[in-house]
């Protein structure tokens, strides 16, 4: 890897950020049902009844990062989205499901805990543990690819030659736009559908615990970090041009600044940020 790219890191503390992300979503969860009075809670004082649903929420919120962590690691759900998000609700329901019930014969009481009483806590906290881990999901990972950026317009919705000259890709020669693009090294191709598989590769993205792996035939997620993903490519097939972002030399067409930033133009329309330590190491190698 180019110096100033090697000990950049694709996410800051992912499961830091899973963690604190969870138990925010999970107390927005408890305040809500607590404002709702649900499960026949409405009765009890406001406070009183917020603190059983942080005391029933935050143990499933905190487990359910645990098994969502464990579900990732092991990898064999990776890409299947929405099976994913079944099993980790599934696992964290059934040990959840009795941590409820504990809380609420404290806060409560229950008259006998009956297999009716264990079936209807657990039919609850599985729809809960859906919703949750749902949430949680879709959070981590954006469903939206990157776009091409529009060039600054003047007042007439024209660009104006100024910001025309600032975002226009350079026009000296491109001795990346010569080369070609590299092929997926197998560890990579082998997650990603067979249609993507002989693909030639343009740019890898981290998003949250995932990559988008793009492609001239399309991009798909997989699970993997940055780091091991760039150890796979040759050094001489692209660069780590920002923490979260690895481009095909072949793929550029042209580095550019927009709004003060740097950005890499790449073929097939995606615009990418470029990190401060990486621009001068670009134009030396040419890329723009």
């Amino acid at each position: 890897m180019t110096g100033p790219a090697v000990h950049a890191s694709p996410i800051a503390h992912p499961l830091r950020a899973r963690a604190l992300r969870g138990v925010m979503i999970g107390l927005a969860a408890a305040l809500v049902l607590a404002v709702l009075g649900a499960m026949n809670t409405g009765q009890a004082p406001f406070g009183y009844r917020l603190l059983y649903w942080a005391c029933v929420i935050l143990p499933g919120s905190l487990l359910g990062i645990a098994i969502q962590t464990a579900v990732l690691a092991w990898g064999g759900l990776a890409g299947r989205r929405w099976t994913e998000i079944a099993v980790v609700a599934v696992l964290v329901s059934v040990p959840h499901t009795f941590m409820v019930i504990v809380a609420t014969a404290l806060f409560f009481g229950i008259d006998a805990i009956t297999p009716g009483v264990v079936g209807f806590f657990g039919l609850t906290v599985l729809m809960v543990a859906l919703v949750l881990t749902t949430i949680n999901h879709l959070a981590a990972v954006p469903a939206s690819e990157p776009v091409p950026a529009a060039a600054p317009k003047g007042a007439l919705g024209v660009p104006t030659e100024a910001a025309a000259a600032e975002f226009q890709p350079s026009s000296e020669p491109q001795a990346a736009a010569t080369s070609s693009l590299p092929t997926l090294p197998e560890l990579i191709a082998e997650k990603l559908p067979v249609r993507l598989r002989s693909a030639r590769l343009i740019a890898i993205a981290a998003e949250d615990h995932y990559l988008r792996i793009h492609t001239e035939a399309g991009s798909d997620l997989v699970l993997m970090r940055m780091t091991d993903a760039c150890a796979l490519l040759p050094e001489t097939a692209g660069a780590r041009v920002h923490r979260s972002w690895w481009a095909a030399r072949g793929a550029a067409e042209g580095l550019m600044r927009h709004n003060g930033k740097a950005q890499l133009a790449l073929r097939g329309g995606l615009i990418i940020p470029v990190s401060r330590t990486m621009q001068a190491t670009l134009r030396e190698q040419g890329w723009g």
